[in-house]
């Protein structure tokens, strides 16, 4: 085991309604076994996550490691917070417990035992390097491990945070249905939107652009593969545009999506790998960043791919 001698703990003990909290009675238990030190930062209200990140990246002791134990939008915050402290690079080791664990799907350690993750973790001498995503407009920049969405797919985000089916089919350990049945309730009402995208110097125009997915790799809503060929490991990051669609085109379409990936091929869906691309929307339109509301807005973003320590075992 490599030389750790205190653990700090960024704990969502919200996150996955319940789920985060199992979790973490397990990493508990172990970490007491062994008498290793640590210290639970617990977030209570939005925004928590990056300030406990920043505070605890700007004052680590030597030998000490920052653990986040939660969904995607915890893991969100604490990147962030990461990212605006004095220390920008400080590694991030993290432990699933949310509802979607989307990125944990990702890079494929969403089964893991907490307790065996937790031992892999404190064995790693080197953090593993892991491409996240930067998002630069106007009045600031964001870092995002998961994607940012805008239309269909961020309006089901706000649909699912609002809507009393998710805390049921949490508990039900169903959290990707909940995002299913918001979407059968949005499809309806969202509407198409004009979109420029500007990529390796050529700007292309969408009239009806419908669902916009800037994703670092395929998953979003839970595990809903919108683009099977993403990876957090090529120093690009993929973009996905379905233009708007109805009757049984958007049956297929769909039937697609949820199935085998063949969306990709469909004449209908754009989709380009880049290290960076600027993309501007022209109507007001929901957001979505690592599952975390953007509000209802124009979007006018560059973004690029950018790189991230973290303890978390890959092999």
């Amino acid at each position: 085991m490599s030389k750790v001698g205190k653990l700090e703990i960024i704990l969502n003990e919200r996150a996955g309604n319940g789920q985060s909290m199992q979790a973490w009675k397990k990493v508990q238990h172990y970490l007491d076994n062994i008498n290793l030190n640590y210290q639970v930062h617990t977030t209570r209200s939005n925004g928590d996550g990056v300030r406990i990140a920043k505070y605890l990246a700007n004052n680590l002791e030597p030998y000490s490691r920052i653990i986040v134990l939660g969904g995607d939008g915890t893991l969100n915050q604490s990147l962030n917070g990461v990212k605006q402290s004095n220390n920008p690079d400080t590694p991030l080791g993290y432990i699933p417990g949310g509802s979607g664990n989307d990125f944990s799907r990702g890079i494929k350690i969403r089964k893991q035992n907490p307790t065996v993750l937790i031992q892999k973790i404190l064995a790693m001498n080197e953090p593993s390097i892991i491409d996240v995503g930067k998002a630069q407009s106007q009045d600031n920049t964001k870092y995002f491990v998961n994607n940012i969405g805008i239309g269909l797919d961020a309006f089901t985000v706000y649909e699912t945070n609002h809507s009393k089916r998710k805390d049921l089919l949490n508990k039900m350990k169903l959290g990707t249905l909940a995002y299913v049945s918001s979407l059968v309730t949005v499809i309806k009402n969202q509407n198409s939107f004009p979109l420029d995208v500007t990529v390796n110097g050529e700007t292309k125009h969408f009239d009806d652009a419908y669902i916009v997915s800037a994703t670092n790799h395929p998953y979003f809503g839970g595990g809903v593969a919108i683009d099977p060929l993403a990876t957090p490991f090529d120093q690009k990051l993929d973009l996905v545009i379905v233009h708007k669609i109805s009757g049984l085109t958007f049956i297929k379409l769909f039937t697609e999506l949820f199935t085998n990936g063949s969306h990709l091929k469909d004449k209908n869906v754009w989709h380009t790998q880049a290290a960076t691309y600027h993309l501007t929307s022209y109507a007001p339109e929901h957001g979505q960043m690592d599952g975390e509301e953007l509000g209802q807005h124009n979007f006018d973003i560059d973004f690029t791919v950018a790189q991230h320590k973290f303890w978390i075992p890959l092999h």
